[in-house]
């Protein structure tokens, strides 16, 4: 089962899929499509993909960029990869399109957000899919008179994966979220919306 999605309203996310990489028939689904990002874990409770995984039946979400955006380019990419699935469980005939072996696929197990500690208007320093290290700058925030009131910086190693697209911040929303490994054990993320 394939369960799209997009980024919320406000938040532009990277063309991405999110499913458990440890289960050979999802790994196999996340791989066929030839999109940047690949988020190895269950998510948080109550995603579709999760119900249909807990009755026994391989599945994973697409998460196709901006909510209320047209993006053809996009789309392509998971109309590609749809196909891709779709053929290779024998539903459709004809030869593969592009998967991940394609194209540069960074895989990350954990999503670090940054939240906003003041209200005001975000600059980013960075783009969707671009690499950050440990304590990179990623954005800054000004108040209505220029003044900056936050400096915004990585707490890990990673990929953008996401971005707020408002202009506007007030504190407590989510600005960015980075893609990254964590080591060790662990379970279904919780991520503020």
């Amino acid at each position: 089962a394939i369960d799209f999605h997009t980024g919320t309203t406000g938040f532009e996310v990277t063309a991405f899929n999110i499913g458990e990489m440890g289960v050979p028939a999802v790994r196999t689904m996340l791989e066929l499509y030839p999109v940047g990002q690949i988020f190895d874990n269950p998510v948080y409770a109550g995603v579709l993909h999760n119900a249909f995984m807990e009755a026994g039946i391989p599945s994973f979400t697409p998460e196709i960029g901006a909510a209320r955006v047209l993006n053809p380019g996009m789309i392509a990419l998971f109309v590609e990869g749809t196909m891709n699935v779709l053929k290779h469980h024998g539903i459709l005939a004809g030869p593969m399109g592009r998967t991940a072996k394609d194209v540069r696929t960074y895989v990350g197990n954990s999503a670090f957000p940054i939240l906003a500690t003041a209200g005001g208007l975000v600059e980013f320093l960075v783009s969707l899919n671009e690499r950050v290290e440990v304590g990179q700058k990623v954005a800054v925030q000004r108040n209505n008179f220029g003044e900056v009131v936050a400096e915004y910086a990585s707490g890990v190693a990673g990929e953008i994966a996401g971005l707020r697209s408002d202009a506007m911040s007030e504190p407590g929303n989510p600005l960015a979220f980075i893609l990254f490994n964590q080591p060790g054990p662990r379970g279904p993320a919780s991520y503020p919306e």
